[in-house]
């Protein structure tokens, strides 16, 4: 068998499509096909199973891919341990980040990254923090921006920064100009928070004081409205649907340079007020494997971020 054959089942098995998977692996959808066919014949196994338009891994195929991705993680890694002996800065990066991180961390992060390792290709990827998990275990990503806690078996953290929210509010709220709003207060608010599966919302919902006002029915969420974005629940609070809580990043962007860009000063139809101290925060780390073997990287990347951070969050304390 070959590695090619094992990244190309890895890929259908993650896209559950054959003409999604050829293209993110830059081949042809029948080469491809031919690959798999070539794999499965030679395991004398089914890995996937074919259902008119719909693909699903088989019984056999859930056993034998995981160690597919092991095989080809140890692939991987060899390349990484011989540019960590040499102590060199180059190779591919596959970075990751929760989405409520990625947006406003990533823009002024890359630049910064490539002005420092110059030979070192960076591969971004924003997503849940469950499944960066997931993608740090297979191998897919080499470290992810999330936010702490994250223990689990395996992986490391580097603390990075703290990050205090604030709330965003349309113009002519009663909250307009605070700096003393306590948790328990949103429990009296139309609350616009980012979908379940986001560790931002938990966050969030973990400042108010009477959780019990947000606690799901079969009726639904009380008191919540959902978004998929950020950004999207900024604009809805800004035509009066709501009020939300932001992490300090959302505040300003990457084309602040330019006040017609920037949602802290150009907006003028959502406010920002601040809670009382100590205000509600969360942490943020750089995750990756325990084996993961280029730490030089990892060093690069974490002085890069803290010599970067966004306005208003604060470098952590590393022990």
């Amino acid at each position: 068998m070959k590695i090619t054959q094992l990244r190309y089942a890895l890929m259908v098995a993650q896209e559950k499509n054959f003409s999604r998977a050829a293209e993110l692996c830059h081949v042809s959808q029948p080469s491809l096909s031919v690959a798999i066919k070539n794999l499965e014949e030679e395991l004398d196994v089914t890995l996937f199973e074919r259902i008119k338009n719909s693909l699903k891994v088989t019984e056999e195929g859930n056993k034998i891919l995981p160690q597919i991705a092991k095989a080809v993680g140890e692939v991987d890694r060899i390349k990484e341990i011989a540019d960590g002996l040499r102590g060199e800065l180059s190779g591919t990066l596959r970075l990751g980040a929760i989405y409520s991180v990625g947006p406003y961390i990533f823009p002024n992060l890359i630049p910064k990254v490539h002005q420092n390792a110059p030979k070192l290709t960076l591969l971004i990827e924003e997503n849940f923090t469950s499944t960066l998990l997931e993608f740090l275990a297979h191998g897919r990503i080499d470290m992810a921006l999330v936010a702490l806690p994250f223990d689990h078996p395996g992986m490391s953290t580097i603390p990075l920064y703290k990050e205090p929210f604030v709330a965003a509010v349309p113009k002519g709220h009663a909250w307009e100009g605070r700096n003393d709003i306590g948790g328990d207060e949103l429990a009296d608010e139309k609350l616009l928070l980012l979908g379940k599966g986001h560790c931002f919302r938990d966050q969030v919902l973990e400042i108010c004081e009477a959780p019990h006002s947000f606690e799901d029915s079969s009726k639904g969420v009380h008191n919540i409205i959902e978004g998929n974005s950020l950004e999207t629940i900024r604009h809805m609070v800004a035509v009066g649907t709501g009020i939300t809580v932001l992490p300090t990043s959302a505040l300003e962007n990457f084309l602040c340079k330019s006040e017609h860009t920037c949602p802290k000063s150009a907006s003028k139809t959502v406010r920002y007020a601040y809670f009382k101290n100590p205000a509600p925060s969360r942490d943020i780390a750089l995750a990756f494997r325990t084996s993961y073997p280029n730490m030089q990287i990892a060093e690069m990347l974490k002085e890069t971020i803290l010599a970067n951070l966004p306005n208003g969050c604060f470098p952590l304390d590393p022990a």
